[in-house]
């Protein structure tokens, strides 16, 4: 791919693949590590490479090279601790409202059910992201992990069915 080609796409998928990272990795400075190395091997690709949605091709080199570096890292046996970044509290809103009570309890179920999806085994974690946050279908997803596309929906609905039993217990 020549550099015109991937300014373009640094321009309009750039931060959907970085926040796709940062949900990978769990710590911005190895999401910053493998959003470049996503777009370094998009450019090292012949420009033919993409076939339909340039978004799905990034992510799921993305996606390839963190599995490709947790294999590395479990092979290693090396322990890293995670790094969980802060998102801001709700009560650190200055601005009250009359729905502030329930907007507080919108934000921390938001905030409990992407801390459940953290704690989701890989393989439920990714398919997750790429469904809901890059909103990527079942094919490209399916074409980007080398699964069928029924192995997708199993994940998905294991992922779901997990989450839920995690929420029931947050609600308890």
């Amino acid at each position: 791919m020549n550099s015109s080609s991937i300014s373009g796409y640094i321009e309009e998928y750039g931060k959907d693949v970085y926040s796709f990272c940062v949900y990978l990795t769990r710590n911005r400075e190895d999401a910053e590590d493998l959003y470049q190395q996503t777009f370094l091997t998009a450019l090292s690709k012949p420009d033919d490479a993409v076939t339909g949605n340039p978004k799905s091709f990034l992510i799921s080199i993305a996606a390839n090279h963190w599995r490709n570096e947790r294999r590395k890292r479990i092979w290693r046996n090396e322990k890293a601790g995670i790094v969980h970044f802060g998102e801001g509290d709700a009560d650190a809103a200055a601005d009250l409202h009359p729905n502030a009570e329930e907007d507080f309890i919108k934000n921390d179920e938001i905030k409990v059910l992407r801390e459940n999806v953290k704690k989701l085994a890989d393989k439920y974690r990714v398919t997750v992201l790429m469904f809901y946050m890059e909103e990527m279908s079942l094919k490209e997803i399916a074409s980007a992990l080398n699964v069928p596309v029924g192995t997708v929906k199993s994940r998905l609905n294991k992922a779901k069915s997990i989450l839920k039993e995690m929420m029931a217990d947050y609600e308890r």
